[in-house]
């Protein structure tokens, strides 16, 4: 059974493990560990900018004032693989915690997470995608959207949506 699980980084999204350890004891079980980061975004104009450091006016004949290397700029390209890297270590930290279990990860760059999931289902064609999910509905549902919403829409895999304990804790203490 090949399962795709999503993470985003966040706690919130690593409450799936538990369920990932218990599906890592079927016969069989290989994974797929997916991660989608934002696109790293770049110095706007207006934002504030690393201070340039100058040279005195004056100085005294023969004297050489040593300048600093200007700071190292990073290109899109750059920042994409640097993201993907860092996702992609952050994957393997979460793989070490399924040992003895086979573990694929990949790592995405993406404005669209949903899309990015869609795309790696079809890529991998997991059995099942186990996400997290807030549960939201109603009004939240309609103006935040649904990452999980849209991939179970998508019919590329079943989805397994996990509401963490800690969601349902706190939305019992509410009512």
């Amino acid at each position: 059974m090949k399962v795709m699980a999503t993470f985003d980084g966040s706690a919130f999204s690593e409450a799936i493990l538990p369920l990932l350890s218990r599906l890592a004891q079927l016969p069989g079980a290989e994974f797929v560990l997916f991660s989608s980061a934002e696109p790293p975004h770049g110095v706007r104009d207006g934002e504030p900018r690393p201070p340039v450091i100058g040279v005195p006016a004056a100085t005294a004949p023969g004297v050489v004032i040593p300048q600093p290397e200007p700071p190292a700029v990073e290109t899109k390209e750059q920042a994409v693989e640097r993201c993907i890297a860092e996702r992609r270590e952050y994957l393997l930290d979460l793989a070490s915690k399924l040992p003895g279990t086979p573990c694929d990860v990949v790592a995405d760059v993406s404005d669209d997470p949903a899309d990015a999931i869609i795309r790696a289902a079809r890529r991998h064609s997991p059995d099942v995608i186990v996400m997290a999910t807030h549960g939201l509905s109603g009004v939240a549902q309609a103006l935040f959207g649904s990452v999980a919403e849209r991939v179970v829409r998508s019919s590329v895999a079943p989805v397994l949506l996990v509401h963490p304990e800690e969601v349902r804790r706190e939305r019992g203490n509410q009512r």
